[in-house]
């Protein structure tokens, strides 16, 4: 089946893109078909699509998959959708915020260990999903996202770049992350005012990490959250709630703290946390 562009599904319907959410629909066929293929998904493949719009992924995603089934907060669109298709073969629409979604039950469900996720998400819940993606890591085994640009340019971004931030080494702690392609603005409707990027999240092979999840976390924004200061002084109080001296962290680790924390590598962080055994903490952000 293939999807009704939608400029005209909005037309037909009687519906206007809302600008609290975010949405702007896909608009480009080609777009959508390099989205689907990065997905890979298999005949014995489930995804989880966020947010259908109007179908321009979806059924695409349905010749390849065993099912998928996609998620639409916009209980307007949900209706356009299923006036328009029916019930399409292989694909469950469901009306719903994905931050609500039972992932780890549609897996028991459809009788597989892990998901896959694809989406093209609005600014604004990109934190969110990608939280919630860390949450629920262990069924799920790859989300293809389409970002902003300059989000998804902090996804993937290394130490030293201008984009590397808490963003940055937290999800690279918890996952594979690549740069796919990107997708000009012109390629939606409406249009943007910015440029995408598709980008791949792969949580198949475990990564060897030394430190709890929680305190690495903590570790990394207060690092991040005082940008430009020497690691003693972003630290200072983890440090000290941590009963250890400075000089004997920087012994134990070989992390000189007088660099800063935009300089360190996911994998330093890790030996970092480890080394001030914070072994509790808030819970783990994105």
């Amino acid at each position: 089946m293939q999807p009704t562009p939608a400029s005209a599904m909005l037309a037909k319907y009687g519906l206007a893109p809302s600008k609290r959410r975010g949405q702007n629909f896909l608009a480009d066929g080609n777009v959508a078909r390099k989205v689907v293929d990065a997905v890979g998904a298999g005949p014995s493949d489930v995804v989880v699509e966020i947010g259908s719009g109007f179908g321009a992924i979806t059924f695409g995603l349905a010749e390849k998959a065993g099912h998928v089934v996609a998620v639409e907060i916009d209980s307007g669109i949900a209706r356009a959708f299923e006036a328009e298709y029916g019930k399409p073969s292989g694909i469950t629409l469901v009306n719903g915020d994905i931050l609500e979604f039972d992932l780890a039950g549609v897996a028991g469900e459809r009788g597989v260990e892990r998901v896959l996720v694809a989406g093209n998400l609005p600014y604004a819940v990109t934190s969110p999903v990608v939280r919630l993606l860390l949450e629920e890591k262990n069924v799920v085994s790859r989300a293809v996202l389409m970002v902003q640009a300059e989000v998804g340019a902090r996804m993937v971004a290394t130490p030293g770049e201008r984009d590397y931030s808490a963003l940055s080494v937290v999800l690279q702690f918890h996952a594979r992350v690549r740069q796919l392609f990107g997708v000009r603005r012109t390629c939606f409707h409406p249009r943007p005012k910015v440029d995408s990027r598709v980008v791949e999240i792969g949580f198949e092979e475990p990564l060897e990490r030394r430190s709890d999840p929680a305190a690495f976390s903590e570790v990394v924004h207060a690092a991040f959250g005082q940008r430009r200061k020497m690691l003693r002084r972003s630290l200072g109080a983890l440090i000290d709630g941590a009963d250890i001296l400075a000089g004997d962290l920087e012994a134990a680790t070989g992390i000189d703290l007088s660099r800063r924390g935009e300089s360190l590598s996911v994998e330093e962080f890790d030996e970092l946390t480890s080394g001030l055994r914070k072994d509790d903490g808030p819970e783990g952000r994105a």
